[in-house]
């Protein structure tokens, strides 16, 4: 092979495979014997023989010389970068220069010299072949154990991971995978590949740091039969998508800008239960979650509190508020657990006043009959029902007086009557959001059965009389 060693800035990159000259690829081996310089990123990956036949300069020095690995390839690169400028070289690397090499990364990322690869098979091409994975068929996944993070780990495919370059690298990946994977989960040690003293090691997960490792040692986790979905899961998914490379929407979005979406699933949640539809109750329930995990991500990220810090406080919450069951305090019926609850809840929050806690983005009727609620607690209520007519006529009569009168009152008035009403609904038992809601749907059924039947005949609506609407509406109230 001919090289011109006068052409300067030519960086020849070649893989030296796993250590051993079966694996050399030819055109590999001819650059090194050219006579340009040679450079290890470390002695420990050359095949012996190749030693004694050519000149070479290694970097291994440089794992002392720098406390993290990113620095010590930065150097190497800085290095080798000035050296071109005297004249071609090789670079000679462990394995395949593509896989897993951040050396060689670094150098094709930059633009003034020329960088020529040189591939060999790598630790990669071995594992595939030692584990008889076809990579045309079978998948999987190649990770870095010093970048690595645990939503990376993918378990309906195989993870393959460099780097596992000593115990203490171990010990990081294990912790990882543990968030991820049973304790006991089996994963395989492969070391040596393609050399005489290769061997594949199964061990449970717990112990994969208890073994000896150096840069011939690569950890392989198998797939799990199938993905394994949890709330757990989910709250990795969220921190994906609101990661640097996750999705620029979900990046964006803040509490405030997230709160129209949790009212709008919590009303769908309710819809569904309205219309007894369990499947469509299932999925709004999957999305009123999400929203619950988006939220305890934002606050994640900006160091307020976690999602498992949420669960935490609600398990805690359940058990304090419910003394009759996970303590020795009796009740007698389900009035007595309500009136516990308030108290308890009145004395852990330290609350001046019993109606506070009413959410002011409740519906104006949901909130008005809250409040009545609370009211009531303390014994500011009625006895009856029956009395609360007396409270409704008085609000109407001073409703009609201020029409009459043409004040400015009047929005203050139907007000007063409406939170009558609501108190009434509340002394009946019955939900006034509630009761509204089906008065509504009631009304637009019949509404669209009234424009039905117009049509029917060829009408439109704004031409009929009042007379002849009310007809209609009353036998649209029959169908």
């Amino acid at each position: 092979m001919v090289v011109d060693r006068t052409v300067p800035g030519v960086i020849y990159v070649v893989g030296l495979g796993p250590g051993s000259m079966d694996y050399l690829p030819l055109k590999a081996y001819r650059l090194l014997k050219a006579g340009m310089k040679v450079f290890f990123r470390t002695e420990k990956a050359v095949p012996p023989e190749l030693l004694g036949e050519i000149a070479w300069q290694s970097f291994d020095h440089l794992y002392e010389e720098f406390s993290t690995f990113e620095e010590v390839y930065q150097e190497i690169v800085k290095k080798l970068l000035r050296e071109s400028q005297n004249g071609a070289l090789v670079y000679a690397v462990p394995g395949n220069p593509l896989v897993a090499e951040r050396t060689v990364e670094l150098l094709l990322q930059q633009h003034d010299v020329p960088v020529e690869v040189v591939t060999a098979p790598g630790a990669l091409e071995l594992a595939l072949t030692s584990l008889k994975i076809d990579p045309a068929k079978d998948h999987y996944k190649v990770l870095d154990a010093l970048t690595v993070k645990a939503w990376d780990f993918s378990k309906s495919m195989t993870n393959i991971i460099f780097q596992v370059y000593d115990r203490l690298i171990a010990g990081n990946l294990k912790i990882l995978l543990m968030e991820r994977y049973p304790d006991d989960y089996p994963v395989l040690v492969l070391r040596d590949l393609g050399l005489p003293g290769e061997k594949v090691e199964k061990v449970p997960l717990f112990e994969l740091d208890r073994r000896e490792f150096d840069h011939k040692v690569l950890v392989v986790v198998p797939k799990m039969r199938e993905e394994i979905f949890s709330v757990e899961k989910l709250g990795e998914i969220m921190e994906v998508l609101r990661g640097e490379q996750g999705c620029p929407w979900d990046r964006e979005q803040t509490h405030r800008s997230l709160l129209p979406y949790v009212l709008e699933e919590a009303y769908e949640v309710a819809e569904a239960i309205e219309e007894e539809d369990r499947e469509k109750l299932k999925e709004e329930l999957g999305d009123l979650l999400l929203q619950v995990v988006f939220h305890a991500q934002i606050a994640r990220e900006e160091g307020k509190f976690t999602f498992k810090e949420v669960v935490e406080g609600i398990c805690e919450k359940l058990i304090r508020r419910h003394p009759h069951v996970f303590a020795a305090v009796e009740v007698d019926d389900s009035d007595e657990v309500k009136i516990n609850w308030e108290m308890i809840k009145q004395q852990e929050k330290g609350k001046k006043s019993v109606i506070e806690g009413v959410a002011k983005t409740l519906p104006a009727l949901k909130k008005a009959q809250k409040v009545g609620e609370k009211a009531a607690k303390v014994g500011f209520d009625w006895e009856k029902a029956e009395e609360v007519f007396a409270k409704i006529e008085e609000e109407l009569e001073e409703l009609k007086a201020s029409l009459k009168e043409g004040t400015s009152r009047q929005e203050e008035e139907l007000g007063d009557l409406l939170f009558s009403v609501v108190n009434l609904a509340r002394k009946l038992g019955v939900e006034a959001e509630e009761a509204l809601n089906k008065t509504t749907f009631k009304f637009i059924k019949r509404f669209m059965k009234m424009e039905e039947m117009v049509k029917e005949k060829g009408q439109n609506l704004q031409d009929l009389t009042l007379s002849e609407l009310d007809e209609l509406w009353n036998k649209a109230k029959n169908h």
